[in-house]
């Protein structure tokens, strides 16, 4: 597919103003009975909704959410299963981290599980390979962490990996650069930590890259996590208090994502291409939910 008109005028650099008016739509929590904590990390256009659980035992486990019906997914003999997202044909990606703490990125279709491991990526407790999504094509897009600690975003095309390293993130142990998302155009969100230990979103083309900025942010402390067809980023930054406050981005013009019920912060993860937003949202108890926004103008 090519890129249409209007991506490129959404990654623009954003002008120093104020946020616009919150969001408006619907907001829905989503909660799997009897966790610990529920995140909603992934939306396709059908509307399912994917993300990862917490049990009472600590353990995660990923979800896939159909109008309201509820799948576990574990990959067998993990310790812990975390679903990121899933594409428009129900392809799932996420990654999980096996007895000895390492990760593995996992593609699931239809039950058939495929394991992908970046082959640069660190084999030590901590270290390992992290999908974070798939698109309509087959393109998926993640990170890894290096034996020396040191994340490295990347594409996976088929097979064929490419590292995607802003040239601005730092090199020591616990400093690099993630890569969160990949459209159906090939343009990616992400982040990278400096050298000063702070936290830079970007979003663009491999070696075209934007900042993304909420104009309400401190700097150094926002997160673009995903973006649809249209160039629709959403994401969130870090208060000063530490708290999570969401956006969208569209054209350069910022809007407020801010679930009513969360009391202590607001972070989307996700959004479709015809705007429905999910995310997690913690309440005044310190208590994580997933939440859907539709529709999300």
């Amino acid at each position: 597919m090519l890129l249409i008109a209007g991506v490129a005028s959404a990654l623009a650099v954003v002008p120093a103003t104020a946020s616009a008016a919150a969001a408006h739509g619907r907001y829905t929590t989503i909660d799997v009975p009897g966790a610990a904590a529920t995140v909603a990390i992934g939306v396709n256009d059908p509307r399912v909704v994917v993300g990862l659980y917490a049990d009472s035992s600590g353990n995660d486990h990923g979800f896939v959410d159909r109008d309201g019906a509820l799948t576990t997914v574990n990959v067998s003999g993990a310790a812990d299963t975390l679903v990121t997202c899933i594409n428009d044909f129900g392809v799932i990606a996420g990654y999980d981290i096996d007895g000895s703490g390492i990760a593995h990125g996992f593609v699931d279709r239809g039950g058939s599980f495929t394991a992908i491991n970046d082959p640069d990526a660190g084999t030590a407790p901590g270290q390992g390979t992290f999908l974070a999504n798939i698109n309509n094509i087959g393109l998926i897009a993640g990170f890894y962490i290096d034996a020396s600690g040191v994340q490295h975003g990347f594409i996976d095309r088929h097979g064929s990996f490419t590292a995607i390293n802003d040239p601005n993130a730092g090199t020591a142990s616990g400093q690099g650069t993630s890569v969160g998302f990949i459209n159906d155009f090939g343009v990616v969100t992400g982040a990278y930590t400096d050298s000063s230990g702070d936290n830079v979103a970007f979003a663009g083309r491999p070696g075209a890259f934007i900042t993304v900025n909420d104009p309400s942010a401190p700097a150094f402390s926002t997160f673009a996590g995903t973006i649809n067809d249209l160039g629709v980023i959403a994401g969130s930054y870090l208060d000063a208090s530490g708290l999570f406050h969401g956006f969208t981005d569209q054209r350069g013009v910022f809007t407020a994502v801010s679930d009513p019920a969360g009391e202590q912060g607001t972070a989307p993860q996700g959004i479709s291409n015809a705007g429905v937003i999910v995310g997690f949202y913690t309440d005044s108890s310190g208590n994580v939910h997933g939440f859907e926004l539709s529709p999300a103008r």
